[in-house]
């Protein structure tokens, strides 16, 4: 070889060796220099999380002293994190910590407070002048020009597996805590900062617990290692596996509650998201995709915000050589994310999501990336969120003040001037859409004259009115949500918002104005359950109220005879003829274990705990239908339940059913590994929850015990695609419109298709038409069901988040729900879903031998508040028993 062309070749090799060196720097530094040993390795916090020259009061302890270690050499535990704020607050006049609420397993919510010291003092007196200049543009009256300190709210972490963000906080607390530049004394004069270092304690905990336990030194840069891969059901999720970023809107967890109400009570000018995503990635920030993917309930001068806002995002990252994107994958639609919420209640949200590496150090095809280089984006980001909102805090507020100020705009031009809400039945539901609704800030009224909106009955004390016109009027618009045209077709998450039809209730917009006296504030109570008395013959309970499942769940757990109404049926209460409908409970006194004062000093103090209407009957005929010592009464026994966890199985479904049992039934549920199954007797259980999920951890002689389990009594109740899974397995017969199915008849064959030709760009656009992200659609139940006892509409509503599409079943009266004809209600679906889906099975009942499958094409316990659906789940568990096999319903 020529002297030249080995020069040349050398160059070249030198070239690209400098140009990986580069890339890898820019993503994530040096591996080696990172995480090189204590005593003689970089000073992450001098060269490199903190701006160059920083300066920091010697009194206040640096992150590296108090803990003992550099930031990002191992993962901080949440205890480690709130005991630091506690020594920021007890060391420095600028910083003040507020406790909030707490999480299902305990641990406080804190949100540290930083500001200069005057502000810290005054801090509720610039409280209640921002809401008074709030509530003066509200009411149209004179708005204060005097400058206001921007507020400024910092969220990290509601995943709790994306934890560089929660040390990013850390960073943020003692720079803001410490720093002795001028530059920084003047920042913290012009506005408060909250930091909340982690918004999802439980999950956190669980992951760092997992990566600290499996952390390598020097770390393992593989993907497929321990530490990269977390046990199931992982870290995002909080205490019952819920995820708390789709839980802003919906209000189900005390996470959730607290944010939302501390939100609302000091209603900050700007909130940032902080997460994380794929390794592969890099970083992002907003813009979102302009028009397709930002919520039209939204101004445009929020969107416009986010354009001022990624200038400073963009030199952050540049000064530090960090890569990032915009305007692609994530979208604004949605409202119940912490980056979504504030659009739509006054503030300013942006998103950040920084590429994870999953632990300590992960090769990726973008070069090394190491936690401290995910940690210094994130934090250079709080920084930049800081000095955009205080540079911006005079167009923040105007953005603020407009919002509401055009609420009433848009109201008056909605031909909507209210909600009607019927609550009768659905007390628990009522208690809690109440209080969603006071957490938002939204108004409410008791609707005071009996009512007949669109064919729908609405009973004075019974029902309410949400009046369109007030300040959160985008809020109550997303919260009855019936948009079904969209610019785009391609959603990250679900389309659909309203969370109205999760709630089972029936409701009406009203198209009348409303008279001045009913807009007064009225407080609206629930039903109020009729007086117990003693009998001496049997008690009745209608199954069409809400509490009822409970009661029978708590009475079945304790013994009692309980007997369940197959037929309706009319008894005569205190001289009025008094309708029950499928399903109702007899709890006869005769033939209880205990007496009969015994079950009164019981029942009582059940309806202590519930608003629960329990009928004292002084004789078994009845005026129209059966009579109480009618064999159409079936009686009932304990069930007890299994529910299959483990890797393949959806945590989210899980932690629903878990909640479901233990939240709401308070119920006892085994929640079993399927590694464990082999270990189970399962003859001691009578239910069996299988929801969506992989279920290849169970062999051939597992899958046999389930059949034949079924065959003996069981009540086998499956979610989704697990469906399919059965049906494979030949344990049911569900047929798919796919062509999969349970049975050996020969599929039909396929009609030839046609070869086609399109754009590869367009892939994408294309592609998404046919997915089904999240809508919600109509159903028809049959309420003559066991499966639909208790329900007061034929019809109700689903979300959908699959192309599933099932047939209905051979067994003609098992077909419980079945989509109506035109069914879309809200959200994306292309025209195509929409013929495929109108007239298959939402709710399938297949008999088998003494048992039942009942399947749920869609997931009945959705996100927690799907009251209007786990309804047909409780009967599942609770009257699934009822179905025998002899009747071919």
């Amino acid at each position: 070889m020529k002297k030249h062309e080995v020069f040349f070749q050398c160059s070249l090799l030198l070239f690209f060796l400098c140009i990986s060196i580069l890339f890898a720097s820019a993503q994530g530094g040096s591996v080696a220099k990172v995480f090189e040993n204590e005593s003689g390795g970089q000073n992450l916090e001098k060269d490199y999380y903190f701006p160059a020259g920083s300066r920091f009061a010697p009194n206040i302890p640096a992150p590296s002293q108090f803990f003992n270690r550099q930031i990002g050499h191992s993962h901080t535990r949440y205890d480690q994190i709130v005991d630091y704020f506690k020594i920021l607050e007890q060391r420095s006049d600028r910083i003040k910590i507020d406790t909030i609420g707490r999480t299902w397993e305990g641990r406080p919510l804190v949100v540290l407070k930083a500001s200069s010291s005057e502000n810290i003092r005054n801090s509720e007196q610039i409280r209640q002048q921002h809401i008074e200049t709030i509530n003066n543009a509200k009411d149209n009256r004179i708005v204060s020009k005097e400058e206001q300190p921007a507020l400024v709210f910092l969220g990290f972490s509601v995943h709790g597996n994306e934890t560089s963000a929660a040390e990013a906080s850390i960073l943020t607390a003692y720079y803001f805590a410490a720093s002795q530049d001028p530059v920084v004394a003047t920042s913290l004069a012009n506005g408060i900062f909250f930091i909340d270092p982690v918004r999802n304690p439980d999950g956190y905990d669980r992951y760092v617990n997992w990566v600290n336990a499996n952390a390598t030194y020097p770390p393992n840069g593989s993907s497929l290692d321990r530490e990269h891969n977390e046990a199931w059901p992982g870290g995002r999720t909080n205490h019952y596996w819920f995820d708390l970023n789709r839980d802003w809107i919906n209000q189900v967890n005390p996470e959730s509650k607290a944010r939302v109400s501390y939100f609302q009570y000091w209603l900050p000018h700007f909130q940032g998201d902080f997460h994380e995503m794929g390794a592969a990635s890099s970083f992002f920030f907003e813009p979102t995709k302009p028009d397709g993917q930002e919520s039209q309930l939204v101004p445009k001068s929020t969107y416009q915000l986010n354009q001022k806002f990624a200038a400073y995002y963009a030199n952050a990252l540049d000064k530090i050589g960090s890569f990032y994107f915009t305007k692609e994958q994530f979208d604004n639609i949605n409202p119940t994310y912490g980056s979504t919420y504030p659009d739509h209640a006054g503030s300013l949200g942006i998103l950040f999501e920084q590429a994870s590496p999953r632990g300590l150090f992960q090769r990726t095809n973008n070069g090394d990336l190491t936690y401290p280089f995910a940690i210094r984006n994130h934090f250079r980001i709080a920084l930049a969120s800081i000095n955009a909102s205080i540079d911006h805090r005079a167009a923040l507020l105007k953005n603020q003040l407009t919002f509401f100020q055009s609420a009433f705009e848009l109201a008056q031009k909605d031909a909507v001037k209210g909600y009607l809400v019927d609550l009768k039945y659905n007390n628990s539901t009522a208690a809690h859409f109440k209080e969603l609704l006071a957490r938002h800030q939204i108004h409410y009224i008791t609707n005071n004259r009996d009512r007949k909106v669109d064919g729908k009955d609405f009973e004075k004390g019974t029902s309410i009115i949400i009046p369109t016109a007030q300040a959160n009027y985008r809020l109550i618009k997303v919260i009855f949500d019936e948009t079904k045209t969209y610019v785009d077709s391609i959603f990250y998450d679900g389309s659909g918002n309203s969370i109205a039809y999760l709630y089972g209730f029936s409701y009406a917009g009203l198209k009348q104005t409303l008279d001045n006296g009913e807009n007064d504030q009225i407080s609206a109570t629930n039903t109020s359950a009729v007086a117990l008395t003693r009998s001496n013959y049997a008690y009745v309970v209608d199954w069409r109220q809400e509490e009822a499942p409970w009661l029978l769940s708590q009475l079945l757990q304790r013994g009692i005879l309980v007997k369940s109404a197959s037929s309706p049926f009319e008894l005569s209460v205190q001289g009025r003829a008094t309708g029950f409908d499928y399903g109702s409970l007899l709890i006869p006194i005769q033939g209880q274990s205990i007496s009969a004062d015994q079950l009164f000093d019981l029942l009582q103090k059940l309806n202590k705990r519930v608003n629960v209407t329990i009928i004292s009957a002084t004789t078994g005929y009845s005026g129209k239908g059966i009579d109480l010592g009618s064999s159409g009464f079936k009686s009932l026994a304990p069930q007890n339940a299994v529910l299959l966890t483990g890797n393949g199985i959806s945590a989210y479904e899980a932690g629903e059913a878990w909640y479901t049992f233990e939240r709401q039934l308070e119920q006892p549920i085994l929640r079993l590994n399927m590694d464990q199954f082999n270990r189970v007797n399962l003859e001691q259980y009578q239910v069996l929850v299988l929801v969506s999920g992989e279920y290849t951890g169970l062999n051939s002689v597992a899958i046999e015990r389930i059949r034949t389990w079924v065959k003996n009594g069981g009540t086998l109740i499956a979610f989704g695609r697990t469906g399919q899974w059965l049906a494979e397995q030949k344990v049911a017969s569900f047929k798919f419109l796919d062509g999969r199915s349970g049975s050996d008849s020969p599929k039909e064959e396929k009609t030839a298709k046609t070869k086609e030709r399109f754009e590869y760009a367009s892939a994408q656009s294309r592609e998404g038409t046919k997915r089904i992200g999240g809508t919600y659609f109509n159903t028809e139940i049959d309420r003559s069901h066991p499966i639909g006892y208790g329900y007061t509409q034929k019809t109700k509503p689903v979300y959908r988040n699959h192309t599933l599409f099932v047939e209905l079943g051979d067994q003609a009266y098992n077909n419980v729900a079945i989509y109506s004809n035109s069914p879309l209600l809200n959200g994306y679906a292309s025209a195509e879903n929409q013929k495929k889906i109108a007239g298959t099975a939402s709710i399938l009942v297949e008999n088998s031998g003494n048992g039942r499958i009942v399947y749920f094409v869609d997931d009945p316990l959705f996100r927690g508040i799907s009251f209007g659906n786990s309804r047909s789940f409780f009967n599942a568990v609770l009257l699934g028993q009822v179905l025998q096999s002899g009747i071919r319903r």
